[in-house]
């Protein structure tokens, strides 16, 4: 039965992988279960048993693939430091991210230029929506720690603060992702993160 489990789990995997490859490749729309399950060496019935659905498949693969980052980058989040110095941080690790997994890397170039906003996709879209507010939500409540702590200008509003942040990310991730070869995002991450806290601070 351990086996049996544990070759399921694997089967997953190498679909999921595969998924990744021939979404990459071809797009969404012309994508095939069948060449999905000729990559992975296996067959469409074993995709159907484990995911459904292309969509489905589609939204499990963005869905685990952000899961993982925010796994790795959950002790920024945890951390007890200053807040202006904790929404630096996971400003940082979330632009570095894409340069340092290649999984991920392709995952977002999946979404952000090669997948448009399908009717089948909606859920998918949906629980995006929700992580995106999540995200803002929680940069807000460090600003207005900050700002309770006298770190920034109190003329700063912290929901419209936190979009600007979390706009950087998508930003400047998308500007790389057109030409990752043209610079660094971790560089160019390190001056863009500092001219942004910089800009929030008093003076």
């Amino acid at each position: 039965m351990r086996r049996t489990r544990e070759a399921a789990a694997q089967t997953r995997e190498q679909l999921l992988r595969a998924a990744l490859s021939c979404f990459l490749e071809h797009g969404y729309a012309a994508t095939t279960l069948e060449e999905v399950a000729r990559r992975a060496g296996t067959t469409r019935g074993a995709i159907q048993w484990h995911f459904g659905s292309k969509a489905d498949l589609f939204n499990t693969l963005v869905r685990e693939q952000y899961e993982r980052a925010a796994r790795k980058l959950l002790p920024l989040y945890r951390r007890d430091s200053a807040p202006l110095e904790a929404l630096r941080a996971i400003l940082l690790a979330w632009l570095s991210y894409p340069e340092e997994d290649a999984d991920f890397r392709a995952m977002l170039e999946l979404t952000t230029m090669r997948t448009g906003m399908l009717p089948e996709l909606q859920s998918g879209i949906e629980e995006k929506v929700q992580a995106v507010q999540a995200s803002i939500a929680h940069f807000a409540a460090l600003l207005r720690r900050a700002r309770e702590a006298g770190e920034i200008r109190a003329e700063v509003v912290p929901e419209q603060a936190a979009t600007a942040a979390y706009s950087l990310i998508v930003g400047l991730s998308s500007l790389w992702l057109l030409n990752p070869s043209a610079f660094s995002l971790r560089a160019y991450a390190t001056e863009a993160v500092e001219i942004f806290i910089r800009g929030l601070r008093r003076s």
